[in-house]
């Protein structure tokens, strides 16, 4: 029983993982010794499904939680304790290490050329956080001073017309609210909802006016929109092989799917659409996962079986790299770092625990 119920947590993980963009769930299937075995069954490989099938139930049943529910915990542990949360997944990762470097070993030790594959998966990952950071938002906000308060103009920068159901959060102590195409979902407690009325579809290229604020404390930083576009073919095909290559990423260690779907510019789409069960949006997402997770299952399954040790080599790489990837703003002598090192610290203690009990024949290739 207890072993299901880790099985459970670990899937919880992986879906969290894969909910914040630049969080590699790959990382946390290596981190708890279950990515050879998960890699296999992706492939669809029908003895290895049988084989492991408790375990992918349990695996899947944690996933499904941890992508559905845990990720509204883990935004706003993420916007109250971004260095101790970031600080966590580093301890996880750097727990993993001794976890990996015993599979990739369990056959032959690395050699010099091993560094062909590492050093080239290392720059991949740092090279992926600096663009990360380069990357802009497909809305922009703006607030123009009026008489009493505030006005918001939301611009659409994408290149799909944006759905009704849009919904902007200002952040601040709001006294009052004077809604255009829109209503005001909640005021007062620091935070106030506008959500768009029937018929207020943000046009490609295109602005709308949410209203006037009146408070002395809002400024455009405060300011999140959550929206998903309206379907057409060409969404339709864009979000089906978006996500399939954000799902070959997503099992990729290292490499954060999420990431991938913030450079094609979908991230805020699916997100939204998970949020509100949009299934317009989710089945050509659903299609493009089960596409990409099957085929690079089976390709990084090939290469496992032919070039173990590169492939390992090329896994370290992408881990290190996680380093960057994950390395929270805000360190320094204060409580938050402080919170953030015991955090690292119970992060590589789980890590190691799962490295430990891990059975050599579930990790190695």
């Amino acid at each position: 029983m207890l072993k299901k119920l880790l099985n459970i947590i670990y899937g919880a993980i992986f879906g969290i993982a894969n909910v914040i963009p630049g969080v590699s769930g790959g990382t946390m299937m290596v981190v708890f010794g279950v990515y050879d075995k998960l890699i296999e069954v992706l492939s669809f490989k029908l003895s290895a499904i049988k084989k492991n099938i408790v375990f992918l139930v349990f695996f899947g049943i944690g996933a499904v939680a941890g992508i559905l529910g845990f990720s509204f915990v883990i935004t706003w542990l993420f916007e109250n304790y971004n260095v101790a949360v970031n600080m966590f997944f580093m301890g996880l990762i750097a727990g993993s290490i001794p976890l990996i470097v015993k599979t990739a070993t369990a056959k032959e030790k690395f050699k010099p050329y091993c560094l062909i594959a590492f050093i080239p998966a290392l720059a991949l990952v740092v090279g992926l956080t600096v663009l990360d950071n380069m990357t802009g938002d497909n809305f922009s906000t703006e607030l123009t001073p009026v008489s009493g308060g505030y006005t918001i103009t939301v611009s659409n920068n994408g290149g799909y017309d944006m759905k009704s159901n849009w919904q902007l959060t200002v952040q601040g102590e709001l006294t009052d609210a004077d809604p255009i195409n829109c209503e005001v979902k909640k005021i007062g407690g620091g935070k106030t909802t506008f959500t768009g009325i029937d018929g207020t579809e943000i046009k490609a290229g295109g602005s709308i006016n949410v209203g006037i604020l009146t408070s002395a404390q809002i400024d455009a930083d405060s300011i999140s929109l959550s929206y998903t576009y309206k379907m057409n073919v060409l969404l339709f095909l864009t979000l089906l092989c978006g996500a399939a290559l954000a799902a070959v990423a997503m099992i990729i260690p290292g490499v954060s799917g999420s990431f991938v779907m913030v450079l094609l510019g979908i991230y805020s789409t699916i997100i939204g659409a998970v949020k509100s069960l949009d299934v317009l949006i989710l089945i050509p997402t659903a299609i493009g996962v089960v596409i990409g997770v099957v085929f690079g299952a089976k390709l990084i399954s090939a290469l496992m079986k032919k070039y173990s040790l590169i492939v390992y080599s090329a896994i370290l790489g992408l881990v290190a790299g996680s380093f960057y990837a994950v390395l929270p703003n805000g360190i320094g002598l204060n409580t938050q770092t402080f919170i953030g090192v015991v955090a690292f610290i119970v992060g590589g203690i789980v890590s190691l625990l799962c490295g430990k009990y891990a059975p050599a024949e579930e990790t190695a290739a």
